[in-house]
């Protein structure tokens, strides 16, 4: 068990979601994860950018994918950086996880998708906010030495990744059909 002494209160935490160490080799395969998937989608992009730029939706969720994949890289970065102090740490990552969270909500595509699309576009941009709101809770509760801490990294970072997935599968091959 750790204990982190703030103020005049104590804050205990123990198990794996609250030591940064025993997370490095999940920080660094996400890392590397997320640098891979971010390249995919610019390359998807490239191939069909004409057709890209003809629909704002499609866009409009490229860039909220690309928050997705950053936010992920920059806060399994963090957590690879050595001596940070849990309240440093956990700011660094709720910080990160909210302007992801504020990126996602700007560049949904709800607001520019066909009525056709519009369904496909909420649920994924609502599985966007989820993941996002999932890693911001993780600096949060790793800040404060409750609630899960680190473990939150993982469903927030893979729902980021299988959401970034659909949205490169739609800029490479659904907006032909």
């Amino acid at each position: 068990m750790t204990a982190l002494i703030h103020g005049s209160a104590v804050l205990a935490a123990a198990g794996p979601g609250y030591e940064p160490t025993r997370w490095d080799s999940f920080a660094l395969a996400e890392v590397t994860a997320a640098a891979a998937l971010a390249g995919l989608l610019v390359v998807a992009a490239s191939i069909n950018i004409r057709r890209i730029i003809e629909l704002p939706g499609v866009v409009a969720r490229l860039g909220g994918t690309l928050a997705l994949f950053t936010g992920a890289l920059v806060i399994c970065s963090e957590a690879l950086i050595p001596g940070l102090s849990r309240p440093a740490l956990g700011t660094a990552v709720a910080l990160t996880g909210t302007a992801q969270a504020v990126a996602v909500i700007r560049y949904s595509g709800v607001q520019h998708t066909e009525a056709a699309h519009r369904r496909g576009t909420l649920t994924t941009a609502t599985a966007a906010l989820a993941s996002a709101v999932m890693l911001t809770f993780a600096g949060i509760s790793y800040a404060l030495g409750a609630g899960g801490g680190l473990y939150w990294l993982a469903p927030g970072v893979l729902i980021a990744f299988a959401v970034g997935l659909v949205h490169a599968w739609v800029a490479l091959v659904e907006i032909l059909r």
